[in-house]
C-alpha cells in the first residue's frame, strides 16, 4: 500500500563545533495523496570517533507519532553519503565556509522499502496540498 512518503528537500549546515555542524532539514510529507508542505526540524552532522570520515545526521526533533522518521534518517545518512558522496566536512575545509547547502530533487523515503527512491513526478503536479 502506497500510503505515506517524506520527500526531503534540503538540509542546512553551519559549524557549531570543530566536530558538528548544526542546521534544518527541510521536507514534505504525503499521506494518502495529500501532500504536508514546508515541514522542517532541527539537525545536528556529528562526526563518528569509531570511523575515520564516517558522519551522521542526528534529528534533534521530528513530529510527534511519525514511527518512520527514523528510518527515514538512516535512508537519508546513505543517500548521502553512498549515492550522493557528500561529506559535509570535507566540502567545508576544501570551499573554505562556514556554511553548507545541500539540495534534494526528485527524491522521496518510500515507507515500505524503507528507502531513497526517484519521485514519479514532480511535487508542483500534485492535487491536494494542506
Amino acid at each position: 500500500m502506497d500510503y505515506f512518503k517524506i520527500y526531503p528537500r534540503s538540509i542546512y549546515f553551519y559549524l557549531d563545533e570543530p566536530d558538528t555542524l548544526v542546521g534544518k532539514l527541510h521536507y514534505e510529507l504525503e499521506q494518502y495523496g495529500c501532500f504536508y508542505k514546508s515541514r522542517s526540524c532541527p539537525v545536528s552532522l556529528r562526526k563518528q570517533a569509531s570511523q575515520i570520515g564516517a558522519w551522521a545526521i542526528v534529528a534533534e526533533e521530528f513530529e510527534a507519532g511519525n514511527s518512520s522518521f527514523s528510518g527515514f534518517m538512516e535512508a537519508l545518512n546513505y543517500y548521502m553519503a553512498d549515492v550522493l558522496g557528500v561529506d559535509p566536512f570535507q566540502e567545508l575545509e576544501r570551499n573554505q565556509k562556514v556554511s553548507l547547502d545541500v539540495h534534494f530533487h526528485d527524491v522521496l523515503f518510500d515507507v515500505e522499502s524503507r528507502r531513497m527512491v526517484q519521485a514519479p513526478k514532480p511535487l508542483d503536479n500534485a492535487s491536494g496540498v494542506a
